[in-house]
C-alpha cells in the first residue's frame, strides 16, 4: 500500500511539473510569435530584393525587421508612417544635394539642421506620426551617407533606396496579416471597455452616495488612461476599413471622456458649493444608470450603445430641473454619451448612429515647445560633432557613423525622461551584436552555399532577438541587435566577407551609436518638474488668450490642446497637479460655451467684458461682475421643459463653474507667465 502510494505521489509531482512546463510556455508564447513573425519578415524581405537583384539587401530587411509589431494594426500604422516619413526625407535630401552639389560644408550643415527639424517634429507628435519625422531624418542621413562621394547620384539612389524600403514594410505587413487577426482591435475594446466600467462605476457611486468627493480619484485615475487610449486607438486604425465616418468614431472617444470627466468634476464642485442636490433628480439619474450593464461592452457592443441611448433619452427627459441639479443632470448626459460613443467606436460597420455630434478632426497642437527645441538642438548638434570627427579625421566610415549618430538621436526624442537611458541601453545592444556578428560573419556565413542555409541561420538568429525584443527586460538592448545585425554582417547581393570592411563598420555603428548616447547626458531633456510647471503656466496663459479674444475654433482647440497637455503630464505629477489642468480646461470650455448660448448682443458684451477681466487677472471684479451678468435674465419656471429653460440653466451652470474656479483657485488664474526664464531655466 506504501508503495502504491508513493507512486502516485510521484506521477503527481510529474504531472505538476508538466503543468508547470506548460503554463511557462503560455507565457513565452506571445513572445515566441513575435520572433517567428520577426524571422519571417526579415526573410521574407531579403527573398523579394535577392530575386530582384538589388545591391542592398540588408536595407529593406532592417525595415522589415523595424516595422514587424506585436499586433497587425501597429505593424501596418508603422509601415505606412515609416514610407512617409522615409519618402519624405528622401525628398528632402535630394533637394539638399541639388542645392549644393560641389559644396560640402553647407551640405553637412543643412542635413544636421533638417535632422533637428524632425526631431523637434518627433518630439511635437505623437505616436507612429512622431516615428514618421523621425525616419524622415534618418532616411536623409542614409541618403547623404551613400552619395556623398557622388552627390550626382542622389536621385537615383534615393528612388532606390526608398524602394527598398516600401519592400520591407509591404514584407512586414504581408506576415503580419498572415498571422494576426486583429489584435489591435481587441485590445482597443477592451481598453475601451475598462475605461467605460470605472467611468459607470466612479459616476454612479458619485450619485448615489451624494458625496462628490469620493469620486476624485477615480475620475485621477481616468484623466491618466488618456495616453494608453491613444495609443491604442492609433493602433486600431491600423486594421479599420477606410470608411471616414469609422475613423471619426475613434478620434471621437477621447475628446469626449475628456468633456465626460471634466462634467462629472463640475457636477461634484456644484454639489460642494451647494451642498445640496435634487433627491429626486438623483434618484431618476440613478435608475437610469442601473439599467446600463457595463459588461456587455464586450460580448455586445451594439447592445450596449442602445442601452446607453435609452438611458440618455431618459436622462435628457428629466422635467424637475433647477440651478442645484442641472449640473449633474448635464454630467450624467455627457457620462452616458462618452459611454454610447466608445461602444460605437468598436463598431466597424459604418452605419449611421445617433450621437455623431462633433466630429473627430484632428487638430495639430503644440503643448510645449521646449522640449522639441532641446530635441532638435541635440540631434543638430550631435550630427554636426560627427560630421565635423569625419571631416577632421577623414574617416572613410564617418559617413555611416553620421547614420547612427542620427539614428540614436532621433528614435528617441520623443521618448522623455526615458530617452537616456534608452539610448545607453541601444549603444550596449549594438555593442554586443558587433561581438555576435563577429562569430557569425567570420565563423559561419562563410561556410554556407545557399540561399536556403542563409535563411535559416538568420531564421534562428532573429527568433531568439524577436522573442528577447518582445520580453520586458532590456528590450530595447535586442531592438538594437535586431536594427544593427544585417547593416554589419552586409547581408547584400552577392555577399562579399571583408574583415576590414567589418571592423571599420562595426566602429562606425558603435562610435555612432555612442556619440548620439553621450549627448543625452550633454544636453539632457527637460526635467519633469520643469515640464509639469510649464504646462501648467502655458495653461493659463492659453487660458486668458481664450476668455480675452475667442475665435470660432477655440472650442475644438481647446479640447485638444488641453488633452495633450494632460496626457503628456510627467509620472511625477500629483493629484493637484492634474486637478489644476482639468480646472482650467474647464474654465475654458464654460467661457466658450456661454459664447456660444448667448445670442443678445447686450448680455454678450456684459459678459465679454467680465471674462476680459479675468483674463486680466481681476478676479474680484471678474467675480463681481459674473455674478451681476447671471442675476440679469429672467429665471424660468423650474416645470418648463422648453429649449429656452434648458439654455438659461446650462448658462447659470456654465457661469458657476467660473466663480468656483475663481473662488477656488485664485493662485492659479493670477498666477504670471514668464516665459522667457521658463526656457532660461531648462539650461542651468
Amino acid at each position: 500500500m506504501s508503495a502504491f502510494d508513493d507512486r502516485s505521489r510521484e506521477d503527481l509531482l510529474i504531472w505538476r511539473g508538466w503543468e508547470a512546463a506548460l503554463l511557462r510556455l503560455r507565457a513565452w508564447a506571445p513572445r515566441i510569435l513575435f520572433g517567428l513573425r520577426l524571422s519571417a519578415s526579415v526573410c521574407l524581405a531579403l527573398f523579394v530584393t535577392y530575386y530582384l537583384e538589388l545591391q542592398n539587401s540588408f536595407w529593406a530587411a532592417t525595415t522589415a525587421a523595424i516595422v514587424c509589431q506585436p499586433n497587425l494594426g501597429a505593424s501596418i500604422q508603422k509601415g505606412r508612417f515609416r514610407a512617409i516619413g522615409s519618402a519624405l526625407g528622401a525628398v528632402a535630401m535630394v533637394a539638399l544635394l541639388a542645392s549644393f552639389p560641389q559644396q560640402r560644408e553647407p551640405a553637412m550643415l543643412l542635413l544636421a539642421l533638417f535632422c533637428g527639424v524632425c526631431a523637434a517634429a518627433a518630439t511635437l507628435l505623437r505616436n507612429f506620426a512622431a516615428y514618421a519625422a523621425a525616419l524622415a531624418g534618418i532616411t536623409s542621413a542614409i541618403i547623404f551617407a551613400d552619395t556623398v562621394t557622388d552627390p550626382s547620384s542622389a536621385a537615383f539612389l534615393a528612388i532606390i533606396r526608398v524602394g527598398e524600403i516600401c519592400i520591407g514594410v509591404c514584407a512586414a505587413c504581408v506576415i503580419a496579416i498572415l498571422t494576426d487577426f486583429g489584435a489591435a482591435r481587441r485590445q482597443l475594446c477592451q481598453t475601451l471597455a475598462r475605461i467605460s466600467a470605472d467611468l459607470l462605476a466612479g459616476f454612479s457611486a458619485d450619485v448615489a452616495s451624494g458625496n462628490p468627493g469620493e469620486g476624485r480619484p477615480a475620475r485621477i485615475a481616468l484623466v491618466r488612461e488618456m495616453g494608453a487610449l491613444n495609443l491604442a486607438i492609433d493602433a486600431a486604425l491600423g486594421e479599420q476599413s477606410p470608411i471616414s465616418a469609422d475613423r471619426d468614431r475613434l478620434r471621437r472617444v477621447p475628446a469626449m471622456l475628456l468633456d465626460a470627466l471634466t462634467s462629472w468634476r463640475n457636477a461634484a464642485r456644484a454639489d460642494c458649493a451647494s451642498e445640496a442636490g435634487s433627491a429626486g433628480t438623483r434618484t431618476e439619474i440613478q435608475a437610469a444608470l442601473v439599467s446600463i450593464d457595463a459588461v456587455q461592452f464586450q460580448r455586445d457592443p451594439v447592445g450596449f450603445r442602445e442601452t446607453c441611448l435609452a438611458a440618455l433619452d431618459r436622462i435628457v427627459a428629466i422635467r424637475r430641473l433647477d440651478a442645484a441639479s442641472a449640473p449633474v443632470v448635464t454630467a450624467a448626459r455627457d457620462v452616458v454619451h462618452a459611454l454610447a460613443a466608445a461602444a460605437d467606436a468598436v463598431l466597424a460597420d459604418g452605419s449611421g448612429d445617433r450621437n455623431e455630434g462633433r466630429a473627430g478632426r484632428w487638430v495639430l497642437v503644440v503643448a510645449d515647445p521646449l522640449p522639441a527645441l532641446v530635441n532638435g538642438a541635440r540631434t543638430a548638434a550631435a550630427i554636426l560633432a560627427m560630421t565635423s570627427f569625419w571631416v577632421a579625421t577623414a574617416w572613410p566610415s564617418g559617413p555611416f557613423a553620421i547614420v547612427f549618430t542620427a539614428v540614436a538621436t532621433l528614435i528617441f526624442a520623443s521618448f522623455g525622461d526615458q530617452a537616456r537611458d534608452l539610448a545607453r541601453d541601444y549603444t550596449i545592444g549594438v555593442a554586443l551584436m558587433v561581438a555576435v556578428g563577429g562569430i557569425l560573419y567570420f565563423g559561419i556565413l562563410p561556410a554556407l552555399s545557399s540561399f536556403a542555409a542563409l535563411m535559416g541561420v538568420l531564421s534562428v538568429l532573429y527568433v531568439v532577438l524577436g522573442t528577447m525584443q518582445a520580453g520586458s527586460w532590456h528590450s530595447v538592448v535586442f531592438l538594437a541587435m535586431t536594427i544593427s545585425s544585417l547593416p554589419l554582417l552586409g547581408v547584400g547581393n552577392p555577399i562579399a566577407y571583408d574583415a576590414s570592411a567589418y571592423f571599420n563598420l562595426a566602429l562606425a555603428i558603435v562610435v555612432g551609436s555612442a556619440f548620439g548616447a553621450l549627448f543625452f547626458v550633454a544636453m539632457p531633456v527637460v526635467p519633469p518638474g520643469l515640464r509639469l510647471r510649464r504646462l501648467i503656466a502655458l495653461s493659463v496663459r492659453d487660458l486668458r488668450r481664450v476668455l480675452s479674444r475667442p475665435r470660432p475654433r477655440d472650442r475644438e482647440r481647446w479640447t485638444a490642446l488641453m488633452a495633450r497637455r494632460i496626457e503628456l503630464l510627467p509620472p511625477q505629477a500629483t493629484a493637484e497637479d492634474t486637478a489644476d489642468l482639468i480646472a482650467l480646461y474647464a474654465v475654458g470650455r464654460a467661457a466658450l460655451r456661454l459664447e456660444q448660448a448667448v445670442s443678445d448682443e447686450r448680455s454678450l458684451s456684459a459678459l465679454r467684458a467680465a471674462l476680459t477681466t479675468l483674463a486680466d487677472g481681476h478676479l474680484a471684479d471678474a467675480r463681481a461682475l459674473l455674478v451681476a451678468w447671471r442675476g440679469q435674465s429672467h429665471t424660468p419656471n423650474p416645470s418648463d421643459h422648453d429649449a429656452t429653460s434648458r439654455r438659461w440653466l446650462a448658462c447659470q451652470s456654465h457661469t458657476s463653474v467660473i466663480i468656483d474656479a475663481i473662488d477656488n483657485h485664485p493662485a492659479l488664474l493670477i498666477s504670471p507667465f514668464h516665459g522667457w526664464q521658463l526656457f532660461v531655466t531648462a539650461f542651468k
